[in-house]
């Protein structure tokens, strides 16, 4: 059993964020000592990484909470915990494009950049002239 504090030092979230994720129905009833305060199991700790996993995926909460709340129903909800992340694989990957593209250009600037620092005598390049160049110079 993990106090809140140990628990939110291995999940490394805050334990207000412990709180937040109890109160929003995110995480199964979360066992009380005798002075109330929470006690987290090994699998209470599976269950917060879960949910960041699928917070770092840029899930929703309330689509976290109507995963969680079928995934308590059991079995008889499967086939739509199964489409729900059958979706969510589909948004992944969009993302994943997205921040593919985002990391290509700035990768693009930063060889760019260097190529400048490189070269003295652009220091007294504007910026319409440096944006020129990055988008139509060679690079």
């Amino acid at each position: 059993m993990y106090s809140a504090k140990e628990a939110a030092n291995i999940t490394g979230l805050s334990t207000a964020t412990l709180r937040y994720y109890e109160k929003e129905n995110l995480l199964p009833q979360i066992a009380r000592n005798s002075q109330k305060y929470r006690q987290y199991t090994d699998e209470d700790i599976e269950w917060i990484k879960m949910i960041q996993c699928m917070r770092m995926a840029n899930i929703p909460i309330h689509s976290i909470k109507d995963y969680v709340s079928l995934l308590i129903q059991g079995g008889e909800t499967l086939e739509q915990r199964f489409v729900m992340v059958q979706n969510h694989m589909e948004d992944i990957k969009k993302q994943m494009i997205c921040l593919q593209n985002a990391f290509d250009l700035t990768h693009k600037k930063l060889l760019f950049y260097e190529k400048l620092l490189a070269d003295s005598s652009y220091k007294e390049m504007s910026y319409s002239e440096e944006w020129k160049l990055f988008n139509h110079g060679e690079n």
